[in-house]
């Protein structure tokens, strides 16, 4: 990585922190709802929460909307790894380092006084930017164990967990080793936003060692973020995650006040 990269790597990060910071949950609770969904049931700012409080497909949509954001900050280091004019060339620039920053910035919100969420629906962003092997492991065992215990921490802290462990397996990656030789992976089939380096011509690829150091820093930093909830899995007093039950707004338990007619229409064909 030259030096110009390091500055497009740290500019990046910037605003993926920025971006990251941004919560579709609380926009959305308090825009259409009146309400902060971080005054309800765990006070975090998440899907899972938002599940709780507004309903599962608010919960689903706050998911998505939480996996791009990661999606636009690798797309925005991209646009400044083509930078290259008059000798100063962007090319080097890592799509992957800026997405931790969103992880971050998720966290610890600087627009909310770094009150946020706990970081699964970015994480689960990164992996599927990243290498779809990855976002399957970690959809497989996030979806087997919320079965089987029924903790939404539980499947969180051990999907991480598998995630952080087998991506150090190279095989998954399409190559044989592991190093912090980029061009290794111009070859490979599953690293797809890698790909893009090409397009500056620069002949830099962000290495296998070097993305699975993210992944594994986003992991740990996910299993941080939950160690609230292990206490309580400790003490036993973890509540379980009712599939079946209806959300606060379902139900009546929040009032609300929804802004215009339009708006209590999307909410009628939500529920």
């Amino acid at each position: 990585m030259t030096l110009y990269g390091y500055v497009g790597t740290v500019i990046a990060a910037i605003i993926g922190y920025l971006i990251g910071s941004f919560s579709w949950s609380i926009f959305i609770s308090k825009t259409l709802y009146k309400i902060d969904v971080r005054e309800y049931h765990s006070k975090n700012a998440g899907a899972t929460n938002t599940s709780r409080v507004l309903g599962k497909k608010w919960g689903f949509g706050i998911m998505f909307l939480d996996m791009l954001k990661v999606t636009i900050t690798m797309f925005i280091a991209f646009g400044i790894s083509c930078i290259n004019i008059n000798g100063v060339n962007f090319g080097s620039t890592s799509y992957y380092v800026p997405a931790f920053f969103v992880l971050i910035g998720h966290s610890y919100p600087i627009y909310y006084k770094f009150k946020g969420g706990k970081t699964v629906s970015s994480f689960l962003g990164l992996l599927w930017m990243t290498n779809p092997y990855y976002f399957l492991i970690s959809t497989i065992v996030w979806w087997t164990t919320i079965f089987i215990w029924k903790r939404v921490s539980v499947s969180s802290i051990l999907a991480a967990l598998f995630t952080g462990a087998l991506c150090w397996i190279p095989q998954l990656s399409g190559i044989n080793v592991i190093n912090f030789n980029g061009d290794l992976l111009q070859n490979s089939h599953v690293f797809w936003m890698n790909y893009l380096h090409y397009v500056n011509y620069n002949n830099y690829y962000d290495s296998l060692a070097l993305i699975n150091i993210v992944i594994t820093l986003s992991a740990i930093f996910l299993i941080f973020k939950h160690h609230q909830n292990i206490v309580r899995l400790f003490k036993g007093t973890e509540k379980p995650y009712d599939f079946k039950g209806k959300s606060d707004l379902a139900t009546g338990n929040i009032t609300t006040n929804p802004k215009n007619n339009a708006v209590k229409k999307i909410i009628n064909n939500l529920y």
